[in-house]
């Protein structure tokens, strides 16, 4: 790193940056114009670009409340993050495509730095200045697990913008006694530049959610509480015209309580003990919640020649965190999960292009055949090790001990002995008695799963194709090149005790029930899976567009059309989440084996027993102990996720950029497609490859202002999603078939005053319907929320303004997330109706 940026700094000449006011507005008409970022892969504002996009400035997340990443459902198209669970799984979903465990399919950069890790997904929002969200396979550029998507977040640039901004929000239940101590929110902000080269911004926030769902089985605590501390620094300095340099720098410390998901009954038959869990009720005996720290460090460096542009981007990530989980999420005490991740993750990316930026203009001065190129290389190591043991406890004992001797018993033959005369003298049942000691049994396990990434990448840009004026082609390919290892060493040792008695039943009903055959005794059994494996492979991802440019001269953005095919996929991986289930079924085997091993001799000198059943016992019990290889690979690994996306859309302005309209149509075809479901020992979430999918859309955005100081705004979009294995097909699961928001916000310039203003800002945003399974036997359909804000600021050297806001101010009660465990079925439900007030100050 140092390297690098003592040999940029040696390096001149280019054009330096230039310097923009800080803006008044709390509402900005272009945000482009406004909010400066940049770019390294681009030469175009993002709505001249041939892609589906959406672009959210700071004030858009403060009018709509969007706090996290989950609360951007609904209002880009076809977008859909469910709120569930902890923060450490973070699941979004575009045009169908979408993983709820391991690698995301959409992309997540903050300041240009890649978020490799999607436990890092949902952070706090404190700082965040503009969030763009660019829709369909975006790999050719960004690589992999962008195959859906990319979300961008930037924050301010304090060499443009100065001053400190100080946030303070509090917001409780409507009714009043739904929520605990409410929500509470402070963030403090100062963008200081020292001259005109150098500046930075020091970010802190603080975060306290007292819960707003309780738990029955644990003396009806709020179970959802949670606590965010954090900073978030970022430093420019610009030695020389053509040398830019930035360092940020953020950390993140979250305690969160556990998982408001409501039991909603059996889905099929369950084997396990009926819990005292009501239907409707949140109800788990154990401690559930997550903790994490979070720090991320970016490096910028970008040097300007006369014709070229070199950017680096470094990127440092660590996460520690640890989640507790109630796996039954029952107050039955069957069993609980402990994930504890260590990751270290080090990012770079390299990325060279030409200075003359492509300007879609219809104007006379753009005629003539143009040409731009772009180089870039990336890669990045990750280290990441997972601690996932499990503990069985006294009920989930008892749930084994059952399944253990039930199957035993139920597979060991009945002996009936004849005279002479073929009279029944007495029939004979074995009783198989098989008892795990103690009161837990855990299955350890430590697993350590490196990842390296590669890649080469290519883009070429044709204006005025073929003469043809604003005609433009883009072609670009990306080699792209990753290598997965997977150390594990997961085990367990226990004590069982096992005896085998008789019953004799003759002919007058007389029964003798006190046959010892094999006495009971503790046997040792002790056991692991310790090895190492590894996976690489190779993906080409080319994306071509052709796109045309038309509009009046006097518009600085001109409309477009474009079309486009493009490639993406999703990274393969290692479900260790299935270790656990390798083990038990190699538990039960070893049981047995003991069983084996004490009970066959004892049935070989049992005179009454028939030769034909001696023989049988003999090789039904010694198949069941002898011990089965584990293909852990197999068992283990899905493949990598591919689609191709076939695209046409359009850019739309009209009457002078009062009305903007934003459209595109897509089919996409998804090979090898992850989907999340239970293990079959029901021991966890994995993913798993089911085969093909087939998702066919569309989005519309608009955005109309009516006056300066009335503004509507409406996005919609539609996805039929289907897994294409088996007829008849059935709906991807998680998988919204509308999304939908409508807002409207309406400004009143206050008389007398210098540019004070009340505003008024609703908004209505649902989705569905979303099927929560892959049978599509269970589905929320489509249902909406309703939202509000009015604010009054005050425009003095002090910059004043107080808002009251509410949300869900329908009390709509919706299924924002569903699941199914050991055939019982869990959902969460959004929260209550929520009033609040922010007060917002700029010095």
């Amino acid at each position: 790193m140092s390297i690098l940026l003592t040999a940029l700094s040696l390096l001149s000449v280019a054009t330096a940056v230039p310097e923009i006011e800080a803006v008044d507005s709390l509402r900005t008409t272009d945000i482009e114009e406004i909010v400066v970022v940049s770019t390294p892969k681009e030469d175009q504002r993002l709505r001249q670009q041939p892609l589906s996009s959406t672009s959210l400035a700071q004030d858009d997340l403060q009018e709509r409340g969007i706090a996290d990443v989950k609360a951007l459902s609904a209002h880009v198209p076809n977008l859909f993050i469910p709120a569930y669970g902890s923060r450490l799984t973070t699941a979004v979903y575009i045009r169908g495509i979408g993983s709820r465990v391991n690698t995301p399919s959409v992309a997540l950069y903050v300041d240009g730095v890649p978020q490799v890790s999607a436990a890092s997904y949902d952070f706090n929002f404190s700082g965040i200045d503009r969030i763009d969200v660019l829709r369909g396979p975006q790999s050719t550029l960004y690589g992999r697990n962008s195959m859906g998507g990319v979300i961008r977040m930037f924050t301010k640039n304090p060499l443009h913008y100065q001053g400190t901004d100080l946030i303070i929000n509090g917001a409780r239940a409507a009714d009043g006694k739904s929520a605990g101590i409410g929500h509470h929110q402070v963030s403090a902000t100062h963008y200081h530049r020292i001259n005109d080269r150098f500046a930075f911004s020091v970010n802190l926030f603080g975060e306290r959610d007292g819960g707003y769902f309780r738990n029955a089985a644990r003396d009806n605590e709020y179970i959802d509480e949670q606590t965010d501390l954090g900073a978030r620094m970022r430093f420019v300095f610009q030695p020389s015209n053509d040398l830019h340099l930035e360092l940020a720098a953020s950390h993140e410390w979250l305690k969160q309580g556990g998982y408001p998901y409501e039991y909603q009954g059996t889905a099929g038959s369950p084997s396990t003990p009926e819990p005292t869990t009501q239907v409707g009720e949140i109800a788990y005996d154990s401690h559930s919640g997550y903790r994490r720290n979070l720090t991320n460090v970016g490096l910028t460096a970008e040097k300007q020649w006369e014709k070229v542009t070199l950017t680096s981007v470094m990127g440092f990530q660590h996460l520690n965190d640890q989640m507790d989980l109630d796996q039954d999420f029952t107050s039955t005490h069957l069993y609980t999960l402990m994930q504890r991740q260590n990751a270290s993750t080090v990012s770079e990316e390299l990325i060279l292009k030409n200075n003359k930026p492509l300007t879609l203009t219809a104007d006379k001065s753009s005629e003539g055949f143009s040409y731009a190129y772009l180089f870039g290389a990336a890669g990045f190591r990750q280290w990441l090790e997972t601690e996932a043991p499990v503990a069985f406890h006294d009920d989930g004992l008892a749930w084994l001990n059952g399944l253990i001797n039930r199957q035993g018993n139920a597979h060991l033959p009945t002996v009936t002995n004849h005279d002479a005369a073929g009279n029944p003298q007495y029939t004979m049942n074995f009783v198989f008695s098989d008892h795990i000691q103690g009161d837990e049994l855990a299955f350890s396990g430590t697993y350590q799963t490196p990842v390296t990434n590669g890649a080469l990448f290519h883009q070429s840009t044709f204006r005025n194709l073929f003469g043809a004026k604003n005609l433009t082609l883009t072609a670009g390919l990306r080699l792209d090149y990753e290598h997965f290892d997977l150390s594990y060493d997961a085990g367990y040792s226990f004590t069982h005790r096992y005896g085998l008695g008789g019953r004799l039943t003759y002919p007058d009903g007389s029964v003798n029930s006190g046959m010892n055959l094999v006495p009971a005794r503790n046997y040792k059994v002790a056991d692991g899976l310790n090895g190492s494996l590894q996976k690489e492979y190779l993906q080409l991802l080319p994306r071509v567009t052709l796109q045309y440019a038309f509009a009046q001269e006097t518009l600085s953005n001109p409309s477009t059309l474009y079309a486009t095919v493009s490639r993406g996929y999703r990274s393969g991986g290692y479900n260790i989440q299935m270790f656990s289930d390798l083990l038990q079924t190699r538990m039960q085997t070893a049981i047995m084996k003991n069983v084996a091993n004490a009970t066959v001799p004892v049935v070989d000198n049992v005179t009454m027993m028939p030769t034909d059943a001696k023989q049988t016992v003999r090789t039904l019990l010694i198949q069941m102990g002898t011990q089965k290889a584990t293909d852990v690979d197999a068992a283990t690994w899905y493949k990598p996720e591919t689609t191709w996306n076939y695209e046409v859309g359009a850019h739309l302005n009209f009457w002078e950029g009062r009305l903007t309209a934003d459209i595109a149509a897509f089919w996409m075809e998804t090979s090898d497609q992850q989907v999340s479901k239970m293990s079959s020992g029901g021991l966890g979430r994995v993913t798993v490859n089911s085969g093909k999918s087939r998702s066919i859309g569309g989005e519309v955005a608009l955005r109309f202002r009516v006056t300066d100081l009335f503004l509507l705004q409406t996005a919609y979009g539609y996805t039929y999603a289907q897994l294409r294995n088996e007829t008849p097909y059935t709906f991807v699961p998680f998988i919204p078939r509308n999304t939908f928001s409508i807002g409207a916000s309406k400004e009143w310039p206050v008389a007398g005053t210098k540019g004070d203003v009340i505003t008024l800002h609703a908004d209505y945003r649902g989705a569905g319907r979303i099927y929560w399974t892959e049978s599509n036997d269970v589905w929320q359909d489509f249902a909406g929320t309703l939202h509000a804000r009015l604010s009054y600021r005050r425009v003095t050297k002090l910059d004043t303004e107080v808002a009251v806001y509410g949300n869900n101010l329908l009390s709509q009660r919706i299924q924002t997330f569903y699941f199914e465990t050991m055939q019982r079925g869990f959902a969460q439900y959004t929260r209550p109706a929520e009033l609040g007030l922010q007060l917002r100050f700029r010095f």
